[in-house]
């Protein structure tokens, strides 16, 4: 369980990835989207669409990733960093929806992805490392 632990900590950090490149398409695809006139909420969603519908993907990934390290028994440190890490994504949430009505609250959500997204790869990166290495290889006698 404890190799899952570490493979599913790179899925997570990938996720958090394509989660901000989906997030760019966004603001990309409707500042084009300006240029043909104004913008009415369908436009703003054929644009920020995936990174929205994504989003609820990575907090599911990232719960999962919290049922496997009590699973993988990895100790009281990495699971609370497993549980502030769904947190963040919990408040992630919440600031989305929030700052569609107050935009001055929407400023802590690419703030809060910030520390998402350090976090998840700060985590990918040192729980690579911890696990044991691979039997070097030899090369056979000839």
């Amino acid at each position: 369980m404890q190799t899952v632990y570490r493979y599913w900590a790179w899925i997570v950090f990938a996720a958090v990835c394509l989660q901000v490149g989906f997030a760019g398409y966004g603001a990309f695809y409707v500042a084009n989207a300006v240029d043909d006139g104004t913008v009415d909420e369908d436009k703003f969603m054929d644009g920020f669409g995936l990174h929205a519908g994504f989003g609820y993907l990575v907090v599911l990934l990232v719960l999962i990733y919290l049922l496997i390290a009590f699973a993988a028994k990895v100790g009281k440190s990495r699971i609370i960093r497993n549980a502030v890490l769904f947190g963040l994504l919990i408040l992630q949430v919440i600031l989305a929806w929030v700052g569609f009505g107050v935009p001055a609250i929407g400023f802590f959500h690419p703030v809060n992805a910030l520390l998402i997204f350090g976090l998840s790869g700060s985590m990918a990166w040192t729980y690579w490392n911890s696990g044991t290495a691979p039997p070097a290889a030899t090369e056979p006698a000839v």
